[in-house]
């Protein structure tokens, strides 16, 4: 499903996800230097991994309290959802800390840290009583993270910043899954992704995950379908009950948002396409756990786990980051060995809060992987948490694919249309030729093919033809096949990318698609004209089959480096498009449905990190006592590099996954690499399978820098190695070389490999030198993808971004009819933009993202603080003259692309912006000094269409409608009393001393943007 539009509302925003963990030791590893009793032995490689992760996390408590900029400059009376850091170490970094130095924590000693973290939060909340802040208290954690979520008065939030123990203040923002729906040429499986995979290999060695324990964080699962019947294990909810549902949800019920918890004033689509009942966990889970209850010969990768769920998103598929940190210290506290997160910020930084969180989960000993993100194959595009150096970020690629194509033989009136079209969609294990035998009726669908075009219509046996667009792709299939049609053309419209051709696009096999012909706009739309003139009839014929070999990345996938320390993200490709799992049928809302068929296909990294997660499961069981970092490398080091011409080190990582090979390395080659902090420039050790060499300073220096690589023989047979440097990109007169270029491995090996070039005072972005380390046996080898930055050129950044006035009126009475965007970039920019996006009603323009039109287009802008005035007037994209802003419900987004490249682009937006000319209406009455009525205005509507986006972004009605009243006795008016609305606009006010012979009573109603209304009740 496409989700972009909900990341246009809240794409910049720093998704926050804070995780240490676990409530036992991690192993000890072995020393490895035997052979030298007279000194200590050098620490273990996952020693260094923690120790690089403690260190980060180290510096996040010692760097003095913070405000998170998206927090700063906000109205004093906006109420903010947050997550509040404390000093005191929590449970799992105290472990961290001592599992690194090859000590273990006793209970006891856990329970101390425990209380100490109970105890500052104890001392934090009375602090915030007693200076009377506002403050709402929400979940609290003390084994993840020594903090807890809260709503907050932004203007009480310097406040509770000052107190003592308070070291950060994040926003608690919303996430979402991140499914898509790939634009061009998709590929749908031919062969299972286990045999693609070697996974069968696995199973047939009696490998299939048993004993582990996966915890799931999602959506939720539907625990009755077949699939989980002997896996699941249980789970718990962390969506609180809120008016968003229509009945509460036990706190250890972990299904899916059910079609019953709906209530009447909830859209069961919202205007973003995202429906209010969920179905994206049991997809993930299916993809690590199902069973293989079927007929399709679909099972999931690790089909024996202990599979776990915590809902931790909601209806519409959204949800709090405080959630999703509640269950994540859930899934430690019970000692899960992996947990899976499809879900994602757009956010490149290692050092924001959900990066140390998985990097903290992984010091406790659960092993954290994360969807990459579906932001495109385009640098920098790699989102939180993926960005984790710890954890493991998936990026999607492709299965082989089996395409069809058939030639169309339709006839309507005097009009014939004989050609061959590609299927974009057929029947799970169904040949398309013997489904669509002999002469069909053909009907012409109004419209795009939603289901209330069909009124009117019998397409029962027939075949339809429907337009593009209004409706997804997959969606007109399902209907059609619902209405019961045998098969439906789709054809392409105007104003899209590919017209007058096909669309272009491919889904699959499906249990719930019906044959799928992609229709040009000419071939389309000429039928549908001779249709509206006379019947038609179509046969099909000529049905070919062609095979994809896969391994092709999504042009969906995320691709790296995270700043500041140039890391190569994902660390590994699986694949996620067109990935067939299991799909719920609420059986508790609907006790006949039927889950034969209750499967379909999905796309995007939300499909590909469960496939590393069952992987991971696997390798467990194969390997119980290996390490995090042993997971880590070994996936990287045995992976398969796809096209190194196509795909570069930061959109593939080390390659696409290959199970078996993981589970059963000849050697495992880890680099003990560095890491420098955001935050003080410490270097610290992080082990792992790639090399970082970083930014370099090229303008001021010669560069010379060496890593070591530490190659350890895991079978014991060991053997003769040559080492290789295959270099793919490079800058001036860069290298890199190794100190032993061959040798035999007896045990473990360490190498050396040195990055050197010369100053380069006109390097540029862009500039760097990119490759593989290859070691190999002969039969065996390991590629080590490694980057060094050498463009000298520091990374843009869009700083503070504001608007003086976020409530205002062009009615030309000078009361909010102007305000000021303000921001600082830290370099100079290109091509720049200021944009705006109607929340509730979104332009359908010539764009596919619906802005609506721009306040500033401009070729340059330099760098340093920055303003831009906006007097209600903007230039709509589609043409046309300035255009005043109407009432409404807004989001501006500011883009741009650096002069430097780096990166190669930049946004924040602002949310909400509302626009209001009109004066609240009031009516009423007053009796027996009981004086009742309404208020009906503009800003109770935006208030209802901001709570589809959940609490902390809609408003008490109080601080946008100011309403008071005002007695005039026997002529003279007396002072105005201020009264509270109810949050849909309503009063009952009791008005001491009214005398209704003698007195009238005045309603007066302030807006935020300066509009009066006003009504005399008498």
């Amino acid at each position: 499903m496409e989700k972009h539009s909900f990341w246009k509302v809240f794409s910049s925003l720093v998704a926050l996800i804070m995780i240490l963990t676990l409530l036992f030791p991690y192993p000890a590893a072995t020393p490895a230097a035997a052979n030298s009793p007279s000194k200590s032995a050098p620490p273990s490689e996952s020693q260094l991994q923690m120790q690089s992760a403690i260190a980060e996390q180290a510096r996040l408590l010692e760097r003095g309290p913070t405000l998170h900029k998206d927090l700063q400059g906000l109205p004093s009376d906006k109420q903010v959802n947050v997550i509040v850091h404390l000093s005191q170490r929590p449970v799992a970094l105290e472990q961290g800390i001592q599992a690194s130095a090859g000590k273990t924590i006793t209970r006891a000693e856990v329970g101390a840290v425990k209380a100490a973290v109970v105890a500052q939060q104890t001392a934090v909340k009375t602090q915030i009583q007693s200076q009377q802040l506002s403050v709402t208290a929400g979940y609290s954690y003390n084994t993840v993270l020594n903090g807890f979520s809260a709503k907050v008065k932004a203007g009480d939030l310097k406040k509770l910043l000052a107190i003592k123990g308070v070291i950060l203040i994040e926003p608690d923002v919303r996430v979402q899954v991140i499914p898509v729906v790939p634009k061009k040429q998709a590929q749908a499986s031919l062969s299972s992704s286990a045999s693609f995979l070697g996974v069968d290999k696995l199973w047939a060695e009696g490998i299939e995950g048993k004993g582990v324990k996966v915890a799931v964080l999602d959506t939720g699962i539907d625990r009755d379908h077949p699939e989980f019947k002997t896996v699941f294990k249980g789970g718990k909810n962390f969506v609180p009950n809120s008016s968003q549902y229509s009945k509460p949800r036990a706190k250890d019920d972990p299904s899916e948002t059910k079609p019953s918890e709906r209530p009447a004033n909830q859209p069961a689509i919202d205007p973003y396409g995202n429906k209010f009942a969920t179905s994206h966990g049991t997809h993930v889970a299916g993809i690590i756990a199902a069973t293989g209850a079927n007929d399709f010969g679909f099972k999931g990768i690790a089909p024996k786990v202990d599979l776990y769920m915590y809902r931790v998103l909601g209806a519409y598929g959204a949800g709090d980051i405080s959630q999703v940190i509640a269950g994540v210290e859930e899934a430690v506290i019970q000692d899960m060995d992996v947990i899976n997160l499809s879900l994602n910020g757009f956010n490149t930084s290692e050092s924001e809060a959900m990066a140390f969180a998985l990097n903290n989960a992984v010091l406790s000993g659960t092993m954290a992987v994360s969807a990459a993100g579906n932001n495109g194959l385009y640098r920098g595009s790699v989102g939180t948490p993926a960005t984790s150096r710890l954890g493991i970020a998936v990026g999607n690629s492709t299965l082989p694919e089996e395409r069809h194509k058939g030639t169309i033989n339709a006839t309507a009136g005097s009009y014939k249309l004989t050609k061959a079209h590609n299927l974009m969609a057929t029947t799970i294990n169904k040949d398309p030729a013997k489904q669509l035998a002999g002469s069909l009726p053909v009907v012409a669908v109004p419209e795009a093919g939603k289901a209330a075009d069909y009124e009117g219509l019998d397409v029962k046996g027939k075949v339809v033809l429907v337009a593009r667009g209004k409706n997804e792709y997959t969606d007109k299939i399902r209907i059609a096949k619902q209405k019961g049609a045998a098969a439906i053309l789709i054809h392409n419209v105007r104003n899209t990318e590919e017209a007058p051709g096909p669309s272009g696009v491919f889904f699959g096999d499906s249990p719930d698609f019906i044959p799928a012909f992609d229709l040009s706009r000419t071939d389309g739309e000429a039928l549908r004209l001779a249709l509206a003139k006379a019947p038609g009839t179509v046969s099909f014929g000529n049905f070919t089959k062609t095979t994809t070999a896969g391994d092709v990345i999504s042009e969906t996938s995320s691709s790296g480096p995270t700043t500041p320390n140039y890391d190569i993200k994902p660390d590994i490709i699986a694949p996620g498009m067109n990935i067939l799992s299991a799909i719920p049928m609420y059986k508790s809302d609907f006790p006949k449905a039927n889950y034969s068929d209750a499967y379909i296909r999905n796309s995007g990294t939300s499909m590909s990190a469960p496939h590393v997660t069952g992987i991971i499961a696997l390798m467990k069981q194969a390997h119980p006592n290996w390490t995090a970092s042993d997971f880590k490398v070994a996936l990287s080091n045995t992976a398969k590099l796809l096209d190194t011409k196509k795909y570069d080190v930061f959109a593939q990582g080390s390659g696409r996954v290959q199970a078996y090979n993981a589970a059963h390395p000849a050697a495992l080659a880890y680099v003990q690499d560095k890491a420098v902090q955001n935050q003080s420039g410490t270097q610290v050790d992080n082990i792992k399978g790639s090399v970082t060499f970083g930014t370099q300073p090229i303008k001021e220096k010669n560069i010379s820098v060496s890593k070591k690589i530490r190659v350890k023989d895991i079978t014991g047979k060991g053997g003769n190695y040559k080492v290789a440097i295959d270099v793919k990109k490079t800058a001036g007169n860069a290298k890199l070389t190794v100190d032993k270029p061959a040798f035999t491995l007896a045990g473990e090996q360490l190498l050396n490999v040195t990055l050197t070039a010369s100053k380069n005072a006109n390097a540029a972005f862009g500039d760097e030198i990119i490759g593989y380390i290859r070691i190999s046996n002969g039969t065996t080898t390991i590629a080590l993808p490694f980057a060094a930055d050498l463009s000298g050129v520091p990374i843009v950044e869009l700083q503070s971004l504001q608007i003086s006035e976020a409530d205002l009126s062009f009615n030309g009475d000078g009361i909010n009819d102007k305000a000021v965007v303000s921001f600082t970039v830290t370099g100079n920019l290109a091509q720049n933009s200021l944009e705006i996006y109607n929340v509730i009603q979104p332009d359908p323009n010539i764009f596919e993202d619906t802005y609506m039109g721009h306040i500033r287009l401009a070729a340059s802008m330099k760098a340093g603080k920055n303003e831009i005035a906006f007097n209600g007037k903007y230039r709509p994209w589609y043409g046309g003259p300035l255009t005043t802003l109407k009432d409404g419900l807004y989001q501006f987004n500011f883009s741009a692309t650096p002069a430097s490249g780096n990166p190669g682009f930049i946004q924040e937006i602002i949310f909400p912006v509302f626009v209001k000319t009109t004066a609240p209406a009031i009516s009423g009455s007053i009796k027996e000094g009981k004086l009742t009525g309404k208020v009906t205005d503009k800003y109770i509507d935006y208030n209802a269409e901001l709570e589809k986006y959940g609490a902390g972004v809609n408003y008490d009605l109080n601080t946008k409608l100011k309403a008071s009243y005002v007695i005039t006795r026997s002529g003279k008016a007396q002072k105005a009393v201020p009264f509270n609305l109810d949050q849909k606009g309503g009063f009952n006010v009791t008005v001491k001393g009214f005398n209704a012979q003698t007195d009238s009573v005045k309603v007066i109603v302030t807006d935020a943007a300066g509009n009066k209304g006003q009504k005399t009740i008498k």
